[in-house]
């Protein structure tokens, strides 16, 4: 079920348009009446009232036969319930304590009876029920804007999820929103795992990903979170989640073979960084991460072997996986080298491995090209 969280952006008074007809289309005129009071900007208490009172008008009217399929009630009905959860949501503090299967419900009637008027053939409401959500949508977008260069990226994240999410109302896929709310998304979540507050990271992603739900850059974030928190049951549920929106997403196993080095976990790493090479095997930056990788860990296995003493038999068996890691580390840099001729560290990394492995010739066209360079 998807969070419907929206920041409050700005009191809006409807003008209501003028009605001739009573009777059973009292019902409309009258929540109309009391949707144009409604202001949860400047007067939340009076707001939550009159929204509550046009609720009992508007449900009269959809059940009734004389209104059920009239455009204006399918108008105010959409802005009623609209309000409804604006009025639900408006400065909490905490999503989770709200009651999901409430909002729900004003979800789906308010995107049903928005979505008769946007697709009425007849268009007579259709502007009416644009200006009433692009006004919160504009507000909300550029506060996102304001809060993001501030670099409060988490509450510009939210604004942007409650623009993109307020569009949707109208059957608009809001892409700018879209885009910066994944960019927020991102840094705030930087910012978190550098602060270790992993549970605000996930919080935050949760959010956008409730709203964006084929997100794969947050589903990704959301598996790095949870390999910074170790919580590897997390990241397992977050992988598969991210390979169920796109199961040859190379950044993924990127993603997850840089992570795995941090957490020292050599063997993982080698995995996902292979996994991403055979999506891509052109994929520049996971050759120079695992051939980086592969150097490293040989090298550690050659300190390791000599801390041991020379008859341990442990000792050649190191000394033969370093070698073994060395040859596979080359293996790789010198695809990368083919397409970054110029890439002094990896230059030197590989005549460096070059004359370790004993290879002379090698060795030579390695240094040969790493002075040359100035």
């Amino acid at each position: 079920m998807k969070s419907i969280f929206f920041q409050a952006v700005v009191g809006i008074s409807l003008a209501a348009a003028p009605f001739s007809s009573f009777g059973q289309k009292k019902n409309v005129t009258d929540a109309a009446l009391l949707m144009k009071k409604y202001n949860p900007y400047q007067d939340m208490e009076g707001a939550k009232k009159a929204v509550e009172q046009a609720k009992t008008f508007i449900d009269l009217a959809a059940t009734n036969p004389e209104t059920a399929n009239d455009m204006k009630m399918h108008l105010y009905r959409a802005e009623t319930y609209f309000g409804l959860i604006e009025t639900m949501t408006f400065g909490a503090s905490d999503p989770s304590k709200l009651d999901k299967v409430l909002l729900t419900k004003y979800d789906e009637v308010a995107k049903e009876s928005f979505k008769k008027v946007i697709e009425d053939p007849k268009k007579t409401y259709k502007e009416d029920a644009e200006t009433f959500i692009n006004l919160r949508v504009n507000m909300a977008f550029n506060g996102g804007l304001k809060m993001y260069t501030d670099k409060k990226f988490d509450m510009a994240a939210q604004m942007f999820i409650g623009a993109y999410q307020s569009s949707e109302y109208i059957l608009v896929d809001n892409k700018d929103a879209y885009t910066n709310a994944s960019l927020s998304i991102h840094y705030a979540v930087e910012e978190y795992i550098a602060k270790k507050e992993y549970d605000k990271a996930l919080q935050l992603s949760e959010i956008g990903l409730e709203a964006m739900p084929k997100n794969i850059d947050i589903v990704i974030a959301m598996v790095n979170i949870c390999l910074q928190k170790g919580d590897m049951v997390g990241t397992e549920k977050y992988v598969n989640k991210a390979l169920a929106i796109d199961p040859n997403n190379k950044q993924l196993y990127y993603v997850l073979g840089t992570s795995y080095i941090d957490l020292k976990q050599n063997e993982k790493a080698e995995e996902s960084l292979r996994k991403a090479l055979s999506i891509d095997p052109e994929y520049v930056e996971a050759q120079y991460q695992l051939g980086a990788h592969l150097y490293n860990w040989a090298l550690e296995l050659k300190a390791e072997s000599g801390k041991l003493d020379y008859k341990d038999p442990k000792v050649a068996q190191l000394e033969k996986q370093s070698d073994d890691l060395l040859r596979k580390s080359v293996e790789v840099l010198e695809k990368y080298i083919a397409k970054n001729p110029n890439d002094k560290p990896v230059l030197s990394i590989l005549y460096q491995t070059f004359y370790r492995l004993g290879d002379e010739a090698k060795f030579k066209e390695y240094k040969s090209r790493y002075d040359a360079i100035k």
